[in-house]
């Protein structure tokens, strides 16, 4: 009998045993589900907000620390918000597996209230002035506070899709902002100054020059006259276009500043490299290179690597004799396979298919196929003159610099 009591309360025990662990085990998974519920994001103002119809809302953003680290700067915000419409919407705040939201309802009313003339959207060319439909505003009271609107223009220099925002605000802060979509077309006929596209050829140094100074049909300037040129573009506020801006330029796809110049150095001479980088370097101010490519190209462009230079085709070896056009140059005697051989190895040795110069500035119908064929963006000859909207691309002219100009020649040739 004593044994069947033992037996029995012995079974209580261990019954009571693992009920107690059953409810710790409960326990301790409430615990880890509690942790795992209660995110480390926390709301920066209200988790519920209201704004009135193209209300201006301004992201309260979030906060996040996870063992004492800050990690808000990792928290990804989605939203759906578009104040221009009434409704719910909700604005998720996510880090990793933690989420947190926050809801902002939008009006049906607009306070104040903003109303824009004409159509929503409209169009205009491309270098022809703006012409704004207008606009009134009004606060909650119905007093005119259309001075008070401040218009932001996008860049209407170019072409494509833009947007002018209209924004309001009243005596108590209450804000608006509307939207006026605008598309902007391609145009070559404005008027535009044209774009200085600058040929120079050698540089050197003023206190070494060179045997051959005067034997070089007047392409040599030297480093010191140099660097004069290029503090005064710099100080003039001058813009440095890359090469697929001209080609937009030149299809009435951009407008450039007014103040706008391309440097070029042809041929990739030693004298470029050695005497004219370290102005460019200075100076800070990009140019291009026209390399031929045969002349010890590859290792010329791999030691004068800099971020100022960029390294484009003179060809690779039709910087030579052989044609009856022109200057005598090959190019326009070659055959079309030969051509295009040396295009693409100049091409792969200079790393880049942007733009090309013409040795000696001789083109003709098939030098001209090839230039197309080989996918070029733009391409230029040695005729004078400003590149402007409508120009050939491939066809570009160019403003010579010469021996011995003086700062105030230079500023003549290149000003608009």
């Amino acid at each position: 009998m004593k044994n069947v009591k033992k037996s029995r309360g012995y079974g209580r025990l261990k019954l009571l045993v693992l009920i107690l662990a059953i409810v710790a085990v409960a326990v301790a998974g409430l615990a880890i589900l509690y942790q795992v519920k209660q995110s480390p994001i926390k709301l920066n103002g209200e988790s519920e907000m209201t704004i009135s119809l193209n209300g201006i809302y301004d992201e309260p953003g979030a906060t996040a620390r996870i063992d004492g680290e800050d990690f808000s700067d990792k928290i990804k915000i989605d939203s759906n918000l578009n104040t221009a419409k009434p409704g719910e919407y909700t604005i998720k705040y996510s880090l990793e597996d933690y989420t947190a939201k926050r809801t902002v309802k939008v009006t049906d009313e607009m306070n104040p209230v903003l109303e824009l003339a004409g159509d929503d959207s409209l169009d205009v060319k491309l270098g022809e002035k703006f012409r704004d439909p207008g606009y009134k505003a009004t606060d909650k009271e119905g007093n005119d506070i259309t001075g008070d609107v401040k218009v932001s223009y996008e860049d209407l220099n170019k072409a494509g899709k833009c947007r002018i925002a209209y924004t309001v605000e009243d005596s108590n802060g209450n804000a608006t902002r509307v939207f006026r979509d605008v598309t902007v077309k391609p145009n070559t006929d404005y008027k535009a100054p044209g774009l200085p596209i600058c040929m120079y050829h050698y540089v050197y140094d003023e206190n070494n020059p060179p045997e051959d100074l005067h034997k070089r049909f007047g392409n040599y300037i030297s480093a010191q006259a140099l660097e004069k040129e290029l503090n005064w573009l710099n100080k003039e506020g001058y813009y440095y276009p890359t090469w697929k801006e001209v080609r937009e330029y030149i299809d009435g796809k951009l407008k450039l500043p007014e103040k706008s110049i391309v440097l070029c150095f042809d041929d990739g001479s030693k004298s470029f490299l050695e005497n004219g980088i370290p102005v460019l370097e200075k100076c800070k101010v990009p140019a291009t290179c026209f390399m031929i490519t045969s002349s010890k190209g590859k290792a010329k462009i791999a030691r004068y690597q800099s971020e100022y230079v960029s390294y484009e085709s003179h060809s690779h070896n039709m910087h030579r004799p052989g044609g009856n056009i022109g200057h005598g140059g090959i190019f326009t005697a070659i055959s079309h396979e030969k051509g295009m051989a040396d295009l693409k190895k100049s091409v792969e040795i200079c790393g880049s298919s942007d733009v090309f110069a013409y040795p000696y500035g001789d083109y003709n119908d098939s030098s001209l196929s090839m230039i197309k064929e080989t996918g070029f963006l733009c391409a230029v000859t040695t005729q004078p003159g400003k590149a402007k909207p409508g120009d050939d691309p491939l066809l570009l002219p160019r403003v010579r610099m010469s021996l011995g100009q003086s700062l105030e020649s230079f500023q003549k040739k290149v000003q608009p």
